[in-house]
């Protein structure tokens, strides 16, 4: 079962870019396969990074700060495990990969954001936060150029509307196999904020990501980010120059090959989501109303002595991991409205409320339950009032955490 930050994560969709502690709570959902899932973790913890960075200028400006070195966040140069050596592979300067990426924006000015990492290309990615004026106000881009063992359907995703706000997101297969997706998020945290993000996926596993701001991310300055061409956008992160990028990177283990065929899909690890709404909608308290169904997320939307809200469940079958999980539970301390509840056969009870963060209760937005089994099973109810994972609201929800834990604890679940 998610964490309570997992949940934080996932209900918010924040930018938060306060210089110090900022979290930013945007998760990324399952699209296509189990590797997408793990590049999506990926990007989240990314971002985290890159909020530093953008508090930290924004603190900068408005100090009246006249440069921006080492801020932290994502470094200019390569990321990830140092690779070997290779005499044979070519070399590429920092200098020349911000030459180069500033050659591809349009007219304006740069100012690098971390000019403090190594001095050549060297791992399987590498990447650059820059502040871009274009005369019509300065905006945080950065660019992303890795090596991946991913192929092009997990290597490029749409994010998933229902837990991130989004204005459009357009998802393209080339004739060459690659796959472009540009996503057009809007920041729920700032007003008028907009995140675009353009990626590029080969199928090699070479994959270019571009994302820009209209202003920083906690301060909109322009209605969009400076390159709004979608034409533009294309040609920024599949321009051939990346070629010479690519050449310096060290490459990965079991990287795709052009025409692989796909793999297998992999098998099911639990009840479909359809089937855990048809056992969810049963169990609900006698008079409850649903008012409609999401399998696509396994949510509903349920309405009780007059209040409505939207509930959400999610099993995890018997693994090594939700044994490892409840097993370590107890050398975290709970968060200040959690309630665990522990049975003779070793099954763990956990219920939750809790707001805009692990410990945030003022005002509480989300209502969970959760049953961790001794196989390593789970079972989790989320609650929160809205009509999707953003827009979360205070207020009393259709179902308290005791009709959560009685619901999430009938026998129903382990038949």
């Amino acid at each position: 079962m998610p964490t309570d930050d997992e949940f934080a994560d996932a209900f918010t969709d924040g930018f938060a870019r306060a210089l110090r502690g900022a979290a930013e709570l945007a998760p990324e959902p399952v699209r296509h396969t189990l590797a997408a899932q793990a590049e999506q973790r990926g990007r989240r913890r990314r971002r985290r990074r890159r909020a530093v960075v953008a508090s930290a200028l924004a603190v900068l400006v408005l100090a009246g700060a006249g440069g921006f070195t080492a801020l932290g966040g994502r470094p200019l140069g390569p990321t990830g495990p140092a690779a070997q050596p290779d005499p044979d592979r070519p070399e590429m300067s920092t200098r020349d990969f911000v030459t180069l990426i500033t050659g591809l924006l349009p007219k304006g000015t740069v100012q690098e954001l971390n000019t403090d990492g190594p001095e050549k290309l060297s791992g399987h990615t590498t990447g650059a936060t820059l502040l871009f004026d274009d005369g019509a106000g300065a905006s945080i881009v950065e660019f992303s150029v890795e090596r991946t063992n991913l192929r092009p359907d997990a290597g490029a995703v749409c994010t998933d509307g229902f837990q991130t706000p989004q204005d459009a997101c357009d998802r393209t297969v080339r004739p060459d196999g690659s796959v472009l997706v540009i996503d057009k998020l809007r920041n729920q945290n700032a007003k008028d904020g907009r995140e675009w993000r353009v990626t590029w996926a080969a199928p090699d596993g070479r994959r270019v990501s571009f994302t820009e701001y209209n202003g920083q991310p906690a301060t909109a300055n322009r209605p969009e980010p400076p390159v709004a061409d979608s034409t533009r956008l294309t040609e920024l992160v599949t321009d051939p120059a990346w070629d010479r990028v690519f050449a310096a990177l060290a490459p990965v283990k079991d990287a795709p090959r052009p025409g692989d065929s796909p793999p297998p899909a992999p098998a099911a690890g639990g009840p479909s989501n359809a089937e855990l709404l048809a056992k969810l909608v049963p169990l609900l308290p006698a008079g409850a109303e649903v008012e409609k169904q999401d399998p696509g997320h396994a949510a509903l939307t349920v309405t009780y002595q007059g209040r409505t809200s939207m509930l959400q469940v999610g099993a995890d079958p018997a693994s090594e991991r939700g044994r490892d999980e409840l097993a370590t539970m107890d050398r975290n301390p709970p968060t200040p409205l959690e309630v665990r509840q522990k049975g003779a056969d070793g099954t763990l009870v956990v219920t939750n409320r809790f707001g805009n963060g692990k410990s945030a209760t003022n005002p509480v937005l989300h209502w969970t339950a959760a049953v961790h089994y001794p196989d390593g099973s789970q079972l989790w109810l989320s609650e929160w009032n809205g009509e999707n994972q953003y827009t979360a609201r205070p207020g009393d929800p259709a179902l308290d955490v005791d009709q959560l834990k009685a619901i999430a604890t009938a026998p129903a679940w382990r038949s």
